[in-house]
Parts: C-alpha cells; sequence; structure tokens
C-alpha cells in the first residue's frame, strides 16, 4: 500500500462518518420528534452538540486533512483544480454552519427544554432539523463534487447538481416546517 492509498482510505473513511452521522440525525430527529417526549428532545439536543463537536467536526477535520494530503502526495492533482476550490468552498460552508450555528443551537434547544418544555423546544427543534438536511444536501454535494471532478466550465454539470441539491432540501425541509403549522 502506498501513502496515497492510506490517505485515501482514511479520507473516505473520515467522510463516510460525517456523511453518515450527518444522516443518522435526520432519521433520530424525525422519532425524537414524533415522540413529543421533554426527555427525548433535551437528550437529543444534548446528543447534537456532544456528538457533532466530539464526531462530526474530528471527522470532518480529518477529511480535509486526509484531502491535503492526498493532493500534497499526488502528481495529477494541485490545490487550485477547479474541484478541489469548489470542494474547498463547500466544506467552508458546512464547518462554518455546524460551528456558528448548529452545535450552539442543539445547546441552546437542550436548556430550553430543561427549563421550559418540549411544546417551547418543539419548532426550534423542528427548524434544527430542517437546517440540519439543508447542511445534508450540501454535503452530498462536496461527494458529488469529489466524485465528478467538475470545472468551472462545466456549467451544465455544476447547475445541474445545484439544482438538484436545492430541490431535495426544499422537499426534505418545507414538510417538516410546515407540519408544527399544521
Amino acid at each position: 500500500m502506498t501513502f496515497y492509498e492510506f490517505l485515501l482510505f482514511v479520507h473516505i473513511a473520515f467522510a463516510a462518518i460525517w456523511v453518515g452521522g450527518a444522516a443518522m440525525f435526520q432519521f433520530f430527529g424525525l422519532r425524537v420528534l414524533a415522540s413529543n417526549d421533554a426527555n427525548r428532545l433535551a437528550d437529543f439536543g444534548g446528543d447534537l452538540e456532544r456528538i457533532g463537536s466530539r464526531a462530526l467536526v474530528p471527522a470532518s477535520l480529518g477529511a480535509l486533512l486526509a484531502g491535503f494530503g492526498l493532493v500534497w502526495e499526488s502528481e495529477f492533482w494541485g490545490i487550485g483544480d477547479d474541484w478541489i476550490v469548489i470542494g474547498l468552498i463547500l466544506f467552508g460552508i458546512t464547518f462554518v454552519a455546524g460551528a456558528a450555528f448548529f452545535g450552539p443551537e442543539a445547546g441552546r434547544v437542550k436548556k430550553l427544554v430543561r427549563s421550559q418544555g418540549a411544546a417551547a423546544a418543539e419548532p426550534r427543534v423542528r427548524r434544527l432539523i430542517a437546517l440540519t438536511r439543508i447542511d445534508l444536501m450540501v454535503l452530498f454535494l462536496i461527494i458529488f463534487d469529489m466524485s465528478v471532478k467538475p470545472s468551472f466550465d462545466d456549467v451544465g454539470t455544476l447547475l445541474g447538481a445545484l439544482a438538484v441539491a436545492a430541490a431535495l432540501a426544499a422537499l426534505l425541509t418545507v414538510p417538516t416546517l410546515r407540519a408544527r403549522s399544521a
């Protein structure tokens, strides 16, 4: 095994943990909302904060660092390649969203449930779950980018990927947000 192959394994393993963890949060979030149990809502908020900061953030950073290592070890990829720039932009969006909003908001939701009960926190939990679905679509855009390796000249491919991700995000997000008002 070459060092490049090892880095590729590490990169893919960390990405699987990151994306898989984000996807599982969606399934668990829906179960928690359906239960309407204050303790489960509080625990879920705490779990989002704890698992996000202790597993998903390190996995995302591990994928990023292994990706840089892959570029460094590669004779054919460069940090300025279009698909790498696109991937870094998408990474930046999802990383900042997680660190600046999702993690702290999950902690605030947990405190709100503990102090005011499940009913007070349900709209915020729904919003959090809906917004993390959009973030999950960004993660899938990163996977698309890493697989297809588009250039900025591939306008149709880029617009098509964005359109599909936006449509899926809307289809998955709007029902969650509307369910509270129904």
